[in-house]
């Protein structure tokens, strides 16, 4: 499913979330297979971000409605996130469940200069995530893991489903990886709240380089949040980034202020690239276009992950 959002058809959207203004003109944002997300600018009004339900994909079983929730609820918090405007059920014009949320008029990483100071700032946000009282702010409802080795076995499971979905868990490499991945669980702390995608597109960058905005909390979980910082090592990874995680930029410091073991940081880091692996394929089977690295990326970083682990 993936709809030709009209400015017609994204005013009856608007109006089923009890959002005013007529939509003037509608632009997708996302190219990818997440959730389907448009900016709506309104007539006499601030654009709006609608964000529409996907079916199938890389984090299949979508659920915006669940997003939506998180981002209320983190409205209450020194977490800078858009604000929820409305909703609607899968009884909804679209068809299927969406959100409406505030436009955030600010660049994200990729788009300005990664100075130090953007890094430092980005780093400290990611850490408040972390750090926030997710009980107090209505949280569990994420359904907190207990502490051990219960949050990695959870995703573990979860990216297994979508491999088996798609046909590709027999896949010599994500088969290696599950293996590898399942003889090495980690003892996590107490959960904490974890965005799930600290890609830095998702943090908007304004004044002094303070982050304004922090975005796409779909994947937002109670787990383990060496999580977080294994993917940034692995998405750096796939970049070109041929270092163990405990020694990259990004996470080095947060890893040294964790107290937690560099092994900790090596699992989640080929945690993640399991993800990545499987999200490739999963990709590169219904994507709008080809994943932005290949399969033999994905073999290179495998390797150096395991390599890491093992020593």
């Amino acid at each position: 499913m993936d709809p030709q959002l009209t400015p017609q058809l994204a005013t009856e959207a608007l109006d089923a979330a009890g959002v005013n203004g007529r939509a003037q003109s509608v632009a997708r944002l996302d190219g990818g297979v997440s959730n389907l997300t448009w900016r709506v600018d309104r007539q006499s009004a601030d654009p709006v971000v609608l964000r529409l339900q996907r079916e199938r994909g890389i984090f299949q079983p979508y659920d915006i409605l669940r997003e939506a929730r998180v981002i209320a609820c983190l409205e209450a918090s020194p977490i800078p996130v858009p604000t929820v405007l409305g909703t609607a059920d899968a009884e909804s014009p679209l068809g299927a469940p969406f959100a409406v949320l505030s436009w955030l008029d600010f660049p994200h990483m990729g788009q300005t200069a990664m100075t130090t100071s953007v890094i430092d700032h980005y780093r400290s946000m990611v850490i408040s995530i972390h750090s926030l009282d997710w009980q107090a702010l209505g949280l569990d409802f994420l359904d907190p893991p207990a502490a051990g080795p219960e949050a990695a076995q959870r995703d573990l499971d979860a990216i297994h489903a979508r491999a088996v979905d798609f046909s590709c868990a027999h896949d010599p490499q994500i088969a290696a990886l599950a293996a590898a991945l399942h003889a090495n669980l980690p003892d996590s702390p107490e959960p904490m709240l974890c965005h799930g995608d600290i890609n830095v597109f998702n943090y908007l960058v304004g004044p002094h380089d303070q982050i304004a905005g922090v975005v796409d909390w779909e994947q937002a979980h109670l787990g383990d949040p060496l999580s977080d910082w294994g993917l940034i090592t692995a998405l750096g990874s796939l970049r070109g980034i041929d270092a163990p995680p405990e020694a990259q930029p990004l996470a080095a410091p947060a890893l040294q202020q964790s107290g937690r073991s560099p092994s900790d940081l090596r699992y989640w880091m080929l945690h993640q690239t399991y993800k990545l692996a499987v999200i490739h394929r999963i990709w590169s089977q219904i994507g709008d276009q080809p994943p932005w690295y290949t399969w033999p990326d994905i073999e290179r970083v495998s390797n150096r992950a395991r390599s890491y682990l093992a020593n």
